[in-house]
């Protein structure tokens, strides 16, 4: 009697472990069903040939390809997501795209692949790209709108910042003592801790903060900033049909409201999102349209997996999206934003 009693717990036991997995298997097939569409038709005649895409972009800018619930939870533009989402546009045959972006900039690198990105879209299919912002497109986010026919903004939105930053090189004279605290880190300095570093090659050590910068450092660092800085110029200038002289010596790197960015002839026009939407359709002469947008909510079993993450991981994460910016040789990046607290601030508020 024991033995049957023991069989048939053991039985139940494995029968309710084998039903929890056909469950997750289950579950897991539909996500991974809903992800690979990742737009759904919002708005016109089902019937309409003429298709409208709209994608949604948020936060900076920048690559990361590894942290798949990071992808999910957090609000940055990863190039190689933005490329599977005109893989599906190309398929549903989209004549216009419209990409609503609020974005502070990002590292160069991520920055001039989502430009390539999209610049080869728009050649191989032929199609009308529309940027448009409801808070800010600066610096990155504004070096990507370059490949825009036309580029809509929101009333009290901020556009501009056509700068690079590389990273400060701090340098603390004659260090004695490190500690950190509540507010930070502190660093004492007066005479007495020696540093010793073993790098091998000239100049390895850069950015090491217990030594002084040498002048041609510096002026190397500035030669890859100004480098970078003359090729955003240069597709501000073509695309916005812009005098380089006048980008360089009147607009400048300052951040503009949506009026004053429109007297620079940085933004085409002032609207609300769905007057920029009525226009585009009269612009392209729709008599019909059918309007699909990317999914901006995440899979059921995504958000479980979301809502389950320690908030410790949470914290770090956002940390890395700083250090990420920040230890990039050059950033473009509004340098009002460069503190990595401030950033954190920041996304969390706006974005």
């Amino acid at each position: 009697m024991l033995f049957f009693n023991v069989f048939f717990r053991t039985l139940g036991f494995l029968s309710a472990l084998l039903i929890f997995l056909v469950i997750i298997n289950i579950l897991l097939h539909f996500s991974n069903n809903i992800q690979k569409n990742q737009f759904v038709m919002t708005d016109g005649i089902e019937s309409s040939d003429n298709i409208i895409g709209n994608i949604n972009l948020n936060g900076p800018i920048f690559n990361n390809n590894k942290d798949v619930l990071s992808n999910n939870f957090y609000n940055y533009i990863n190039p190689e997501q933005v490329k599977s989402y005109l893989e599906e546009l190309k398929r549903i045959k989209v004549k216009v795209l419209l990409i609503n972006i609020n974005s502070p900039g990002g590292t160069v690198s991520a920055t001039a692949e989502l430009e390539k990105i999209l610049y080869e879209f728009k050649k191989e299919t032929n199609t009308k790209v529309y940027f448009y912002t409801k808070e800010i497109l600066a610096s990155g986010g504004y070096w990507v709108a370059t490949t825009a026919d036309k580029i809509f903004a929101s009333y009290g939105s901020i556009i501009g910042s056509i700068g690079v930053s590389g990273p400060s090189w701090f340098y603390y004279n004659k260090p004695i003592s490190l500690s950190s605290g509540v507010f930070g880190q502190s660093i004492e300095t007066k005479d007495g801790i020696e540093v010793f570093n073993q790098n091998a090659g000239e100049g390895k050590d850069l950015f090491n903060p217990y030594r002084r910068p040498k002048t041609d450092e510096i002026k190397h660092l500035q030669n890859i900033v100004d480098e970078v800085y003359n090729d955003f110029i240069t597709k501000v200038s073509k695309s916005r049909k812009i005098e380089i002289s006048n980008i360089k010596n009147n607009i400048g790197a300052l951040i503009y409201s949506s009026n004053q960015a429109k007297k620079n002839f940085l933004v085409d026009d002032i609207l609300s999102y769905e007057t920029a939407i009525k226009l585009i359709i009269k612009e392209n002469k729709f008599e019909d349209y059918k309007f699909y947008e990317n999914k901006i909510s995440n899979s059921f079993l995504g958000n479980l997996l979301v809502k389950i993450q320690d908030q410790t991981n949470n914290k770090y994460s956002f940390e890395k999206i700083c250090r990420n910016l920040e230890t990039n040789i050059s950033v473009v990046f509004p340098v009002y934003l460069k503190d990595c607290w401030i950033k954190l601030f920041y996304l969390d508020l706006v974005f």
